[in-house]
């Protein structure tokens, strides 16, 4: 069975809570070279079992644009399950829709991509919602409340 872990990339932390779960927080700004690093974790991850990934955006800044140009270029459809984001601002939920979007365009993905992002004001939200996207099959639940 996975054990839980925990990495420091730049101002983010990530947790992976086993079976599947990986909460990421970020106080500040995601560079580039963040995006490279958490890109090797989520593939490390991912490709043993798709993966719940929860962002909390509550305390971010910014994602530098090419950071999320690699996050959308790399980032392997199978690996992720289902994102969440926790306290995510306007320019936070465009960016994120933006990065499902863009690899829909690509034709990394078809378009339930963008179904798989969810908002949520709090990590008992969150709990919550990955409670209910496992019951109802990951992927079925539409997009909580922002």
């Amino acid at each position: 069975m996975p054990e839980q872990r925990e990495w420091t990339v730049g101002d983010t932390t990530l947790r992976f809570e086993p079976p599947d779960v990986v909460w990421v927080r970020t106080r500040g700004r995601a560079s580039l070279e963040d995006a490279i690093q958490m890109v090797e974790i989520y593939r490390e991850l991912g490709e043993q079992r798709p993966l719940l990934i929860v962002g909390d955006l509550s305390e971010a800044t910014t994602l530098e644009l090419e950071g999320g140009r690699y996050l959308s270029e790399h980032v392997q459809p199978a690996w992720i399950q289902a994102t969440i984001y926790i306290g995510a601002r306007l320019l936070h939920k465009a960016v994120s829709k933006g990065i499902a979007l863009a690899a829909h365009l690509t034709g990394r993905t078809d378009a339930s991509a963008l179904t798989k992002v969810h908002f949520v004001s709090s990590e008992a939200q969150a709990r919550d919602l990955i409670s209910r996207l496992r019951a109802e099959g990951l992927g079925k639940v539409a997009a909580s409340a922002i």
